[in-house]
């Protein structure tokens, strides 16, 4: 499952060096994973995906991160693997969407899985490993036990919490610079007026 959601990713970027463009705002796209449907675009869930009640990660430091360290801005969250050849493409696209947001945005990379050995969660040596191959923030650069998630995959949120985007697959540097400027404003109009994009649900 995770190796082919690697080969999807690596075929959306052929069809797009050829040509093929999304004529509207990226789709969230979350495939089977259970219980996102409540949680996606729900304006009363400030989880994080129900991550702020748990435990935080470790950094490539050896520091202790958590998502409610964030509280107040957005957070772009990208979970990769070193066995995964679509997050090796992935990582330096979001890099450079970083350089064009990284004033509005935080961005995190979170390290699922050392292999695809059953268990082989990622340590700080993983995480460090990813964040030395590709020059990122050290300190920005996570390990969680999430072995067993598809990977690329991605996550906004926004500054209390809300899960705004779920992408699961390859996205371009130019891509997730449109996601954000489609989801970012959505949220801030919602937090100012009240008034619900038509992405947010009714719950």
């Amino acid at each position: 499952m995770k190796r082919s959601i690697c080969l999807m990713g690596v075929l959306c970027l052929v069809l797009a060096l050829h040509g093929c463009s999304d004529p509207g705002p990226v789709k969230r796209s979350w495939g089977e994973m259970r219980g996102l449907e409540d949680i996606v675009g729900n304006m009363n869930d400030t989880s994080y995906s129900s991550v702020r009640s748990k435990s935080p990660r470790l950094n490539a430091l050896g520091e202790p991160v958590a998502m409610a360290d964030f509280d107040g801005d957005f957070i772009w969250a990208e979970y990769a693997a070193p066995w995964c050849k679509a997050c090796s493409w992935q990582t330096p696209e979001t890099q450079k969407a970083e350089q064009d947001t990284a004033d509005d945005v935080v961005f995190l990379t979170i390290m699922t899985a050392k292999s695809e050995a059953y268990n082989d969660h990622a340590t700080v040596d993983t995480a460090g490993s990813w964040a030395g191959r590709f020059g990122l923030d050290a300190e920005r650069v996570l390990a969680a036990e999430l072995w067993f998630k598809a990977v690329p995959e991605h996550r906004l949120y926004s500054p209390q919490g809300h899960t705004l985007f779920v992408h699961v697959g390859a996205l371009s540097a130019e891509q997730i610079k449109q996601a954000i400027s489609y989801y970012r404003p959505g949220w801030e109009e919602w937090s100012r007026s009240g008034t619900r994009a038509e992405w947010m649900t009714s719950r």
